[in-house]
């Protein structure tokens, strides 16, 4: 098994993604906020990748609508991304969510390609890791980043998911120096992955919008036992 990791969408190869799981990673905050919306009783996530493609989802059924640019929350839209929004679950049972975010739904949109595409995060890294070993492909570790650019989040977020798969016994796995980097990043920060929030830019950034919390929530390793998965329209755990 050989994986490979993107440090951001726009560097995941389109024709590198056949043939491979993809797993998804935007840590601060939307991949994060997916995985506590549906662990907390969300049914199904709509992925929008900018403004009007979620109104127009939003708008042809009763969804909840979310979304942020630039770390705020999209006005007009009752939701941002934050995963404390999602945290009390629902409303009514089988609620469904449309989530559009600055990097975070296109990069999930992005790596559609893959023959299977996870969603993963801190707070789901073991689960994350297991379903993306489940099938014995390789596997494609995709950072949203941001802006284009490398985001040490997100490297966190898949070096954390690589060092649950690599607890496997019987797992023989090659990786990329990238995957290398990502994994030595998270065995830095294996007792704190709070700290590695913080000293990233996007999240001295949200901590100077108020959003300290949100990077306290996200930080928690492995606090549920699910595996979102993408299938071309919507997510699901």
């Amino acid at each position: 098994m050989f994986i490979k990791l993107a440090p951001s969408a726009a560097h995941a190869a389109q024709p590198e993604l056949a043939g491979t799981t993809a797993v998804v990673f935007d840590v601060l905050r939307a991949t994060s906020t997916i995985v506590t919306a549906l662990a907390r009783g969300y049914s199904k996530v709509y992925p929008a990748v900018d403004v009007d493609e979620a109104l127009h989802i939003a708008g042809s059924r009763s969804h909840v609508l979310a979304g942020e640019r630039g770390g705020l929350k999209i006005t007009g839209f009752p939701r941002g991304n934050s995963p404390l929004e999602f945290v009390a679950g629902p409303e009514k049972d089988g609620a469904e969510l449309v989530l559009t975010t600055s990097n975070g739904t296109g990069a999930v949109r992005a790596s559609s390609t893959a023959d299977r595409v996870l969603l993963g995060s801190v707070l789901n890294a073991r689960a994350a890791a297991r379903a993306a070993v489940a099938h014995g492909q390789d596997i494609y570790l995709v950072c949203a980043g941001s802006g284009g650019g490398y985001s040490l989040e997100d490297a966190l977020g898949a070096g954390f998911v690589l060092a649950e798969m690599l607890k496997s016994a019987n797992l023989a796995v090659e990786m990329d120096d990238r995957a290398a980097a990502a994994l030595c990043l998270a065995r830095c920060y294996s007792h704190d992955p709070l700290a590695g929030l913080m000293n990233s830019a996007h999240g001295k950034a949200l901590v100077r919008l108020g959003r300290e919390e949100d990077l306290r929530w996200c930080s928690q390793l492995n606090m549920f036992e699910i595996a979102p998965v993408y299938n071309g329209e919507y997510i699901t755990a």
